[in-house]
Parts: C-alpha cells; structure tokens; sequence
C-alpha cells in the first residue's frame, strides 16, 4: 500500500488502444491517488485506431484526420493529473531492476505495462519480407495508397504487357478480417475511384486474396466463410485457398504448389508475432509467443508487470480459450489494467478482466457486409446498414465524445463523398 509521500511510478510501452486506455483511466484515477506518476511511451507522438486505417488505403479519410496527437489527449481539461508522454523506441526491459531502456535515456518504474502490439510475422521468408508491403499503421496505410497509384502511373507508360500485368496485380495474403476488408478497399480505390483517371488500364487490373486454410475467417464458423467468399468474388476479387506462398521476389510470387503470380505488389496479413523487445522478456509464453497472464492481466510470476492487446495471451471466463488478439478486446483490457494497478497500490484486491464477444461486421463493398452478432449470421441491407451506424458511432465517441472532436468530424465528412466514390487520387506525403 501507498505511503503518504511516496511516488509509485507507472510505465505505460505503447500507445495504442489498451495502452492509451490505461494512461487515460490512470489520468482520472490521479485525483484520489496523489502519489500516482505515470509516464507514456511510443515512438511515435500520436495515436491511430487501427480498424480505420484501411479507410486511407482507399482514399476515404485523410491521414491527419485519424490521428491524435498524444500530448493533446493526454492534456485534456476534464482530467485532474498529469501523465507524461515520452516519444523514444524502447530498447529493452530489465525485470528483476525494474528499469526501461529507451534511445532517450531509461526508466524505473514500480508498475509496468506491456501493451507495445506485434510486428508481421513472415514465417522466416526472408525473401517475402524484402518484397511485401505490412499493413501494421498509418504509414503502412499511406504506403500502400502511394504504391497503388504509382504503379498506375508506371503502367501508363509501360509498353510491355508483362510488366503492365505485373504493375496492376495486387495481391493480398491472409484471409482474416484485416485482408479481407483491404482486399476489398483495393478494389473500391482501383475499380471505382481510379477508372475515372485510368480507363484503359481497368481490363488488366487484378486484386488477389490468397488464404493458406480451406476457408476464410476460419475463426467464425463456415457460414460467414461461405458469405464472404461469394461476396468478395461477386465483385470481381480472386479469392485463392488452400494456397500458400513459398517465395517471393521484386516482379512475383510462387505459391507452394508451383503457381506463379506475376505482381509488383504484395501486401502480407497472414499472421503476427511479438515485437523483439516482447520476445526477450523471460516470461513464459504461449504458442506464438504472447505472454501468458493471469486474469487480473498481471504476469503471475512477475507481480506489477501487466500486459496487455496483441502481447498477452489471457484466458477467457470458462478457462478453455484465450482471447483474441483483437481492437475489440484492447480497447477494454486498458481502462480494467488501470482499475487494478490503483487497486494494488491501495492494497486492495484486484478484480478479474471479463469480456464477451460482441460480434464482427467486415466490411467488402459499400453495400456488402457480412455481420456476425452472437450465433446469428447476415449480410446484405441490414448488415451494411448496421455497420455504418455502428462504425460511425464507434469512431465519433472513440476515447470520449468531445476528444479531438474537429479530426472525427473531418473524417465523416470526408466519408460522405466516399460512399459515392469521390476519393482522394492525390499521393500522400
């Protein structure tokens, strides 16, 4: 328990959905805990929600308008203590001292979190890193948007069919929610945006989905593979399964059983693993290497070390599963991981992270979206219906209703022309 006088220091590495959750949850609970000093970490100064990014990938949203700038959310009036944000890439983590290293010096701290997120996980090819795009961030988003037209630009002035083909194949690998939904930007960027500006290049233009299982989604059950497969080749993209890519290079990919597909892009989704600095923690670990953690979020063999998002592998209420990976599931544990480090600094018992899963609505076309709320499986009218509504209130009260309100507002505006595919063609700097 606290002593008057004293200062317990909180890290907080990451400012991504649960690590932001805790550095504000901390900010609220100061007013009560005068002793409380919390430092924020990340190498970048602003905050990105990640299930928009794709949204810059079609020209939908403007970059500035889904970033947050970290010192303005963390300086906003209604909160009573400071928290300190630190922008440095943190270099390692000494447990048993109890101290961070970071390019801008180190830190101490009494109680840690752990919410730094995962790096694309490319299975040890080498030669599909060098040649494949990630879609991790912001930048990536822009990488990707700049790479698109580009290649459009390049094949205006290509005369060799091959390398035409090859500059307009797109190919996306991973058939979850995120390369499913960027499947289906690409789509709508290239087929509805860009055929204004490059007609005579639409004939040739292809967008790929390569899944390595025998179905999409595999997570959610047959029926909403079923949909989406339809749905996604409905509109024109090639949903390739049971396909694994073995190598890659700068004009191609092969796939595991001999296929070549010619393509100057690749962008790879297929799976995530911990960042370096995660790795090295000598915790134990589940199978792909999150940190295993009790279900107050805490590592049981290392009390006042919480980790949390795409780090920790943390067990459901009935024992058996873990929960995912996900934004759905960060953007809870933050504020729950704040409430328990008060707790334990008040020497009181800390209460048990419980979540149940919502749902899922993915995004393949502006009227086509297949919904998944509890056992209940649609799509069509009602699904997209539900989307728009759901994403447009999610996104407008994202970390508070009045935070950084004039960005949200920029970004449903700009959506509104989106929907009637008036996007952004401008390379983004």
């Amino acid at each position: 328990m606290a002593v008057a006088g004293d200062k317990k220091r909180v890290v907080i590495l990451g400012a991504g959905a649960a690590g932001l959750g805790v550095a504000l949850e901390l900010k609220k609970a100061s007013a009560g805990t005068p002793a409380l000093e919390v430092t924020l970490v990340d190498q970048r100064n602003y905050h990105h929600p990640l299930p928009f990014i794709w949204h810059v990938v079609s020209g939908s949203v403007e970059p500035g308008h889904i970033s947050f700038p970290l010192h303005a959310l963390l300086r906003r009036r209604s909160a009573e203590g400071p928290v300190k944000f630190r922008q440095s890439r943190v270099q390692s983590i000494d447990v048993e001292k109890k101290v961070v290293s970071t390019d801008a010096g180190k830190l101490k701290w009494d109680y840690l979190v752990v919410a730094m997120g995962s790096a694309t996980n490319f299975f040890g090819m080498a030669d599909v890193e060098e040649n494949s795009l990630s879609f991790k961030s912001l930048k990536d988003a822009v990488d990707i948007h700049n790479r698109i037209l580009d290649n459009y630009e390049a094949a205006l002035l290509e005369r060799n069919e091959e390398r035409r083909r090859e500059l307009l194949t797109f190919v996306v690998v991973g058939g979850g929610p995120t390369g499913i939904e960027l499947a289906a930007a690409i789509q709508d960027f290239v087929r509805k945006a860009l055929v204004r500006d490059y007609p005579s290049l639409m004939p040739q233009t292809r967008v790929l989905l390569v899944e390595a299982q025998d179905a999409l989604l595999s997570g959610l059950g047959a029926k909403v593979s079923e949909l989406a497969i339809n749905r996604l080749r409905s509109r024109g993209i090639e949903v390739l399964l049971k396909t694994r890519i073995s190598r890659a290079w700068s004009a191609g990919v092969q796939t595991a059983d001999g296929q070549t597909i010619p393509t100057r892009t690749v962008i790879w989704v297929a799976g995530v693993k911990p960042v370096s600095v995660v790795e090295s923690l000598p915790f134990e670990k589940a199978k792909g290497g999150r940190i295993v953690v009790n279900q107050y979020l805490e590592v049981p063999e290392s009390p006042g070390v919480y980790v949390l998002g795409d780090c920790a592998y943390s067990l459901q209420e009935n024992g058996s599963v873990p929960y995912p990976p996900t934004q759905q599931v960060a953007i809870r544990q933050g504020p729950a991981c704040a409430r328990n480090i008060v707790r334990a600094m008040r020497g009181q018992e800390q209460r048990p992270f419980r979540y149940k899963f919502k749902g899922q609505v993915i995004y393949m076309g502006r009227n086509l979206v297949v919904a998944q709320l509890g056992n209940r499986v649609f799509d069509g009218f009602a699904a997209a219906l539900l989307r728009r509504v759901y994403y447009l209130w999610m996104f407008i009260s994202y970390l508070g209703l009045p935070r950084e309100f004039r960005r949200k507002l920029g970004a449903v505006c700009g959506w509104i022309p989106a929907y009637f595919y008036h996007r952004n063609t401008a390379h983004l700097e």
